[in-house]
């Protein structure tokens, strides 16, 4: 599922950004498992050499699903890597993709941030320190909130170190888009952040993709035009590594913009104004993805978009559903229905374009893509039918 999702959202940005990935000969992917990044790159740039980096499965990674020839693919903890010449990748590649996740909140008892009801030592926004984790997996953060924003740093240190001027550098960020309400701390490192991006980058764009994370705080920044001597005379490498360990062991999410204050300087009146607009953007865009979400789980969603399925034996969960079904487009909701009598249920699978209702209706009905005895059709299809009997 993560595969696809992933490999979704990269065509989405290729599409969105065609410029930005122009003569591309090689990338880095940081955090490449499960490989749908570099699978789509790869597939879109026939002469592209990648270049991977991800937590090995026996330390609690995700599997690499992706063996192909042009990607060679280096099992590290990012965390662990102090230089990027610790990056089995070659220096000046074109395009560096940062999306990596702190797997360690996967094994973490306090995982859950401190959001009302988690476990005792869970990390809260007024900056209870965390137990020490047990896995070997992940930032290992004092404060688990703060593991994400250490994650990020760290991918830009060993990032621009490799990156070429004039490349291109993605990664992804969250931003809630709650205006005056957003908590001081996050919006404080959120401006030193970008002032530095905005800094050493001639153009910064956000995107949102249609597939993924439209209605989420997570977004995506495409960042081209890498000023690599302005980075390089201004060593910031040390500096972001320095800024790493501070918000490593830092222990109230509200001294967390004090561990970027190297990037203070970049944060100007005019820096930040510009910042502000371009969060401002990202929040309207959200708000859309908000509503549109509610509309269609609302039930006002066309039916033309929508499959009726049937049967749905009980060893093909909605998770397994889902999954074979979301490479097809996106999937606004499901929901299934027991048979009264017998064994079985329908499920309804909800689409956010007819288009991808269609897709997926002739992958299940013309290579049997969810059994030999399953069938399906469109919703509005088995509505008329009803209607008309």
């Amino acid at each position: 599922m993560h595969f696809n999702k992933t490999y979704a959202v990269l065509a989405d940005v290729l599409a969105a950004h065609p410029a930005a990935f122009a003569n591309v000969k090689s990338f880095l992917d940081l955090g490449c498992a499960p490989g749908g990044f570099a699978s789509r790159m790869l597939e879109e740039i026939p002469e592209a050499k990648g270049y991977g980096v991800t937590l090995p499965v026996e330390k609690g990674g995700f599997p690499v699903l992706l063996i192909h020839e042009r990607l060679q693919v280096q099992g590290s903890n990012l965390m662990e890597l102090e230089s990027p010449a610790a990056l089995e990748c070659p220096d000046g590649v074109d395009v560096c993709l940062a999306d990596a996740q702190d797997l360690g909140r996967r094994t973490r008892p306090e995982s859950n941030g401190g959001r009302k009801g988690g476990k005792r030592g869970a990390a809260s926004t007024n900056g209870t320190p965390s137990d020490k984790p047990s896995a070997e997996a992940g930032v290992q953060s004092v404060v688990t909130v703060l593991g994400s924003w250490a994650l990020t740093l760290q991918e830009l240190m060993l990032g621009f170190g490799r990156l070429r001027a004039g490349g291109t550098f993605v990664f992804r960020f969250g931003w809630r888009g709650r205006g005056d309400k957003e908590e001081p701390w996050y919006r404080d490192a959120t401006t030193r952040l970008f002032a530095l991006i905005l800094a050493h980058f001639d153009s910064v764009l956000p995107f949102k993709s249609e597939f993924s994370h439209q209605a989420d705080a997570s977004f995506y920044v495409v960042a081209r035009g890498f000023r690599r001597d302005a980075y390089v005379s201004s060593e910031l490498e040390e500096k972001l590594r320095e800024a790493v360990g501070a918000i490593r062991v830092c222990e109230r999410v509200k001294d967390m913009p004090g561990c970027m204050e190297a990037m203070a300087e970049y944060a100007t009146e005019d820096m930040s104004r510009r910042i502000d607009e371009l969060l401002e953007s990202i929040g309207r865009l959200r708000a859309i993805g908000i509503a549109t979400r509610q509309h269609l789980e609302g039930g006002r969603a066309g039916p033309e978009a929508a499959l009726f399925i049937s049967p749905v034996p009980f060893n093909l969960t909605m998770q397994r559903l889902r999954a074979r079904l979301e490479r097809y487009g996106k999937i606004a909701y499901m929901r299934r229905r027991a048979h009264p009598i017998g064994v079985g249920a329908d499920a309804v699978v909800q689409f956010t374009q007819p288009s991808h209702a269609a897709a997926a209706l002739e992958a299940i009905l013309q290579t049997r893509l969810l059994g030999d005895n399953i069938s399906a059709s469109r919703l509005c299809d088995v509505q008329g039918g009803a209607a008309a009997g």
